[in-house]
């Protein structure tokens, strides 16, 4: 399943980012609307992935075919692209967990809201602010007001309905059967797992294991989650994918807890893919 030697991929210091071709800037929607405009041209998407290939980078972060209408387009020119420049790309595949509660897709208001609660309780009432302030959060529109409108979840509820739906997620996984991935990336929702059903991560784990694939955790709340998943010992994942950034963007519950938790797992050894969004 992986062409480049587990030595080699964790050589690869540069990660090809593509949220940009898939349309999402993380600055206005206008910006959103110029490079969806931009990028539903296929050749206008190769152009850019080619540059990087160019420069030796050979690890492409991706997103499920699902994410949205210009993923099967990304995906299909990874497949162009390494036959026309004969060359074998990996991937770190960021996933969506589809949770349901109730039978239903879950709200994603309702989880942060959950998470604004927990984290309030633990970490102090300056977590409120960070929340509604967040530059990346506010790109959701109506954020602070959805967000103030909605009521969190019931953590009792939640151990006894909150599910994934494995039959969607063993789909999306099975999708890149064709594909050279490295690992895949379950979405921030193991956040909310952490907090709320942290066997149901494990669960995710062991499966994504059997299906033959090695896993890193996506986290935006890793101050929270990793005090988490230590205490449960947590295992069958290579490591995190984090905002690590400047402002202390998406570093929840503050910049300071974020930046204790890569301190405690670096001395377990674990693996760190960044994501910097200090120009977002």
């Amino acid at each position: 399943m992986y062409k480049l030697p587990s030595e080699k991929l964790g050589l690869q210091k540069i990660i090809f980012g593509n949220l940009s071709l898939l349309g999402i800037s993380y600055q206005n929607k206008q910006k959103d609307n110029e490079y969806k405009k931009k990028f539903s041209n296929k050749d206008e998407m190769k152009r850019v992935m080619k540059v990087a290939i160019r420069y030796g980078v050979r690890l492409f972060a991706s997103t499920s075919f699902d994410f949205n209408e210009l993923a099967p387009t990304y995906l299909a020119s990874i497949k162009e692209i390494e036959n026309e420049e004969e060359v074998d790309l990996s991937l770190i595949t960021c996933i969506g967990i589809p949770l349901e509660f109730k039978g239903e897709k879950i709200n994603d208001y309702k989880r942060w809201k959950t998470h604004l609660m927990y984290e309030s309780k633990e970490f102090g009432k300056r977590i409120v602010e960070r929340f509604f302030d967040d530059p990346i959060l506010n790109c959701r529109f109506g954020w602070k007001e959805n967000l103030r409108a909605v009521k969190s979840y019931n953590t009792e509820e939640l151990k006894k309905e909150l599910k994934i739906n494995w039959k969607l997620w063993e789909e999306r996984v099975n999708q890149f059967s064709d594909y050279d991935v490295a690992w895949i990336e379950p979405g921030s929702e193991i956040d909310f797992l952490a907090i709320s059903r942290i066997d149901l991560l494990e669960e995710l784990l062991e499966i994504n294991s059997e299906l033959g694939y090695r896993s890193f955790l996506g986290s935006h709340h890793l101050g929270s989650s990793v005090p988490l998943i230590q205490e449960k010992k947590v295992k069958k994942f290579d490591g995190y994918v984090t905002p690590i950034n400047k402002l202390g963007v998406m570093m929840f519950p503050t910049k300071r807890e974020a930046e204790n938790a890569v301190k405690r797992t670096r001395k377990e050894g674990m693996g760190w893919r960044r994501v910097s969004r200090e120009h977002s």
